[in-house]
């Protein structure tokens, strides 16, 4: 999604291609902005942030290619991996659901057998879109209660019903790749086990 958070971006690369990571079938996107990764920073080569460009009636030609592909499946999850640059060993994610007591607290469990900590406080509080609270790592960010017209994707997939459930996973960006893959591994097969299909 940025170019300036591909530390994990790069690993979910390797995993996917090296790993047998999940069972069920899936659409794997390894660059959202390929010209933001090129360049290494979080606008693409239109000057946008592309994570507030999906909407419908969008200009950015990046979000257009990657709406087109979305647009042909309905998931009943996708996870969307983003790197919190001011985060070493800490750990959120937004839902565009609402995790039952049960869930949360399973996945909190397993973040923090980690040794990984679980971020509370405010993401981001210079960007208007966001300066939500995370408690707990876990943030609640449903399209009930985020316009559609912040752009971001999680909310176009669900508001358009492209998807069931949208996860977007903050890996800490000054973690070491091993810590960045552990997490990697863990959340998405946590959340393919609890959210994803079941055969």
């Amino acid at each position: 999604m940025h170019g300036d958070e591909y530390g994990a971006g790069k690993i979910l690369e390797q995993l996917v291609s090296n790993d047998r990571l999940i069972e069920s079938a899936f659409l794997y996107i390894p660059q959202v902005s390929p010209s933001a990764v090129a360049a290494h920073t979080r606008e693409n080569t239109y000057g946008h942030d592309i994570n507030r460009e999906f909407r419908n009636h969008a200009a950015d030609k990046e979000a257009l290619a990657v709406m087109d592909v979305l647009k042909r499946y309905h998931f009943t999850l996708a996870i969307d991996v983003h790197e919190d640059p001011e985060r070493t060993k800490s750990f959120y994610i937004y839902d565009t659901g609402n995790m039952t007591k049960e869930q949360q607290t399973g996945y909190q469990a397993l973040i923090e057998k980690m040794g990984v900590e679980l971020y509370t406080g405010m993401d981001d509080s210079e960007d208007k879109n966001l300066g939500c609270h995370v408690e707990n790592g876990y943030i609640s960010f449903r399209q009930d209660t985020v316009l559609v017209t912040t752009g971001f994707l999680s909310i176009w997939m669900t508001s358009e019903t492209f998807a069931d459930r949208v996860f977007t996973v903050e890996i800490p960006g000054n973690a070491s790749s091993e810590l960045k893959r552990d997490l990697l591994l863990t959340i998405i097969r946590f959340l393919v086990s609890s959210f994803g299909v079941q055969y």
